[in-house]
C-alpha cells in the first residue's frame, strides 16, 4: 500500500499546504481564462508563500496522485459575513448603524491549472472536484472544531462565472438591496469589482 499523500487524498488527487518546494511548479501555472488569470496567476506565483509563512491565507496546491502534476490551487481564510443591518438609537440618543455578524470561510483564490487540463483532455469538472473533495472537505473540518456557518467568495463580476457558482456550486447571492449593503461593509478593496456569493455550510 502506498504512503498516504498530502492533508487530503481522494482515489485521485490529494492537496497538501503551499511551500518553498513547490516553487518551480507554481512558476508554470496558467489560467485559461484571460479575465481572471493575471490575478490568479500573480498570486500564486507572487504572494502566495509570504501571506502562507505570515498566517493571513492558506493556501493549498491540488495534485495528480500518480504523476503529482500540479492540477489547481484555491486559498481559504477566516472571515465573517455582515446581516441585518439596522439603525438604533446609541446611548447619547443618536442614531448608530449596526448589524449581526455571521463565521465563515471565504475562499480568496480558487483556480484550475490550463497546463493540465491540456494535458489531460479527458478529465471533465475538475473545478467542481476540487471544490466538493478539498475545499468543501476542509471547511466541513474547521466547522467541527469553531463556529463556522458560512462558505462564500467574492466572484469576479463575470456573468458566465457567476452562473457557473450558483449553477454548478450552489453559491447563492443577497437580493440587491442586502448585496449592496453587505459590499458597502465589508468588501475588501482586493475585491472591490466583486460580487459576494454564499453556500450555508
Amino acid at each position: 500500500m502506498s504512503e498516504k499523500k498530502g492533508i487530503i487524498q481522494t482515489r485521485t488527487f490529494y492537496c497538501d499546504h503551499i511551500a518553498e518546494k513547490d516553487k518551480s511548479d507554481i512558476e508554470n501555472f496558467k489560467v485559461r481564462d484571460p479575465n481572471v488569470a493575471a490575478g490568479l496567476e500573480n498570486y500564486i506565483k507572487s504572494i502566495a508563500l509570504s501571506d502562507e509563512a505570515i498566517g493571513a491565507m492558506r493556501t493549498y496546491l491540488v495534485r495528480d496522485l500518480v504523476t503529482d502534476e500540479l492540477v489547481a490551487y484555491f486559498s481559504l481564510k477566516s472571515g465573517m459575513v455582515s446581516i441585518n443591518e439596522r439603525e438604533i438609537l446609541n446611548e447619547e440618543g443618536k442614531l448608530e448603524t449596526t448589524f449581526d455578524t455571521v463565521p465563515g470561510i471565504e475562499i480568496a483564490n480558487f483556480a484550475v491549472n490550463y497546463g493540465y487540463v491540456r494535458d489531460h483532455p479527458d478529465w471533465k469538472g475538475i473545478g467542481l472536484i476540487v471544490f466538493r473533495d478539498f475545499i468543501r472537505e476542509l471547511a466541513s473540518r474547521v466547522a467541527a472544531i469553531s463556529g463556522t456557518m458560512v462558505l462564500y467568495i467574492f466572484a469576479l463580476p463575470f456573468e458566465s462565472l457567476i452562473k457557473r457558482y450558483h449553477d454548478k456550486y450552489k453559491f447563492l447571492r443577497l437580493d440587491e438591496a442586502e448585496e449592496k449593503d453587505l459590499h458597502n461593509r465589508i468588501k475588501p478593496f482586493y475585491d472591490r469589482s466583486c460580487v459576494f456569493m454564499y453556500q450555508i455550510l
